[in-house]
């Protein structure tokens, strides 16, 4: 009886010593896994994220696959058992082996397996690249102003022109031998971040409402009428005089001014480069330009509003593409297109991202020691350093509007790819 009690003292022994080398069940395999599915989500998306921009400055088709499940499985199996042990047969008995045995050994085995399984999609459907191709609406830029990315980062990412003043335009789209307009926009970009960091600037988000037809008595106003409304983004206002009006709630975003910043240098600085009325201490901000394309005076009239041509999520990307130090092999042999300044140089596009989004290049066989991110492509590794914070701060941003802009969006019926990872 006692070697049974033996064999199961070793099953418990041997799942202690699993479990001490770090096989784990139950709530603590969650606490074991969660964070490197975590890590390992984020690098895939990241790199993934590079290596399009990367492809983009070489004029190549990028690819987005998301990781849209993943679920694993956790199985454990034990076993024991006690198993004859033959002593070597009596000479003198030729027979003992078929009567008796007189031993026991015991045998456990214990083993454990996780299988997770990881779905892959394909976000090629229609819906999702015209959303892709969409510019940012009002909501986004006044949600990306709310955040604590820096302004000047937003502005010359998101913001195509701004009042007129071109933001590298030729580099929303794919690259080509053109020299951009970039200067003014830069330092506008700057005024607006030294004011912001002396809080001397304030972007506020307001509710307007605007009345779609006159008075309703309050008989005329029922709950179907309402949800009606609100299925329309409408809804009814009681006025002081009792009766109804339907109004339509829009939002606006206004950059309030300081009254001791009002009539400051860099204010008035900004409102040179802008056109704006100077001494004002709120402007308001529209998406769009103003009425005409081009200005029908020279220098333009001055106004009260700051209007801004947003990028869509795909022109911000193809604008950061620009921000690769391509091999000069590459330029010369034409793989990827050069810009050419007026005198027959290339121009320099680091005098557009610098200070805003650098992507470097070296020919290695091992994966920078100093990369963030880090992709191979064409033979080279494509990386953002981890020293240059402003590169960083701008991938994060751009990771960010991308899930801004695939909100809500359906995903149409493409092709799913489920790839288990086990035996």
């Amino acid at each position: 009886m006692g070697r049974p009690r033996a064999t199961y003292c070793g099953v418990l022994f041997c799942g202690a010593l699993l479990c001490a080398g770090g096989c784990s069940f139950g709530p603590r395999a969650l606490e074991n896994t969660h964070g490197k599915y975590n890590e390992a989500v984020a690098q895939v998306t990241e790199e993934e994220m590079l290596l399009n921009i990367v492809r983009l400055r070489y004029n190549d088709h990028p690819e987005r696959i998301e990781v849209t499940s993943i679920a694993s499985q956790y199985e454990l199996q034990a076993a024991a058992e006690a198993r004859p042990f033959f002593l070597s047969p009596n000479p003198s008995n030729s027979n003992v082996i078929f009567k008796t045995f007189t031993a026991i050994l015991p045998d456990v085995s214990l083993s454990g397996a996780q299988r997770p399984t990881i779905s892959l999609t394909p976000a090629d459907d229609p819906e999702t690249m015209r959303t892709l191709f969409t510019p940012s609406t009002l909501d986004s830029i006044i949600f990306l102003s709310e955040t604590s990315f820096p302004v000047a980062t937003v502005f010359r990412l998101v913001v195509e022109y701004l009042n007129r003043v071109p933001n590298a335009v030729t580099a929303s789209g794919p690259p080509r031998p053109l020299v951009p307009e970039f200067r003014e926009f830069q330092r506008a970009a700057q005024l607006l971040q030294l004011l912001k960091d002396a809080d001397q600037i304030r972007f506020v988000r307001e509710e307007k409402l605007t009345e779609v037809g006159g008075p309703l008595p309050a008989a005329a106003v029922t709950a179907a009428a309402q949800v009606e409304a609100a299925r329309s983004g409408m809804e009814y206002r009681r006025r002081p005089d009792q009766t109804w009006v339907l109004v339509r709630p829009s939002r606006r975003l206004k950059m309030r001014v300081s009254p001791a910043a009002a009539n400051g240098p860099e204010m008035h600085e900004l409102c040179q480069l802008l056109h704006l009325k100077p001494g004002l201490l709120a402007y308001e901000i529209t998406v769009g330009g103003p009425g005409e394309a081009f200005p029908l005076s020279c220098p333009p009239e001055e106004s009260a509003t700051i209007h801004l041509d947003p990028r869509s999520a795909a022109q911000s990307a193809f604008y950061l593409a620009h921000g690769v130090i391509v091999p000069p092999e590459h330029l010369q042999s034409g793989v990827a297109t050069a810009a050419v300044e007026p005198d027959g140089s290339v121009f320099d596009w680091q005098q557009v991202t610098g200070g805003l989004f650098t992507v470097h290049s070296v020919r290695q066989h091992r994966r920078p020691a100093c990369a963030a991110v880090a992709v191979k492509y064409r033979d080279y590794w494509f990386y953002i350093d981890d020293r240059d914070a402003d590169s960083k701060i701008t991938f994060e941003l751009m990771l960010v509007m991308t899930r801004m802009n695939l909100l809500g969006v359906r995903k149409g019926g493409g092709p799913a790819l489920t790839l288990p990872v086990g035996r």
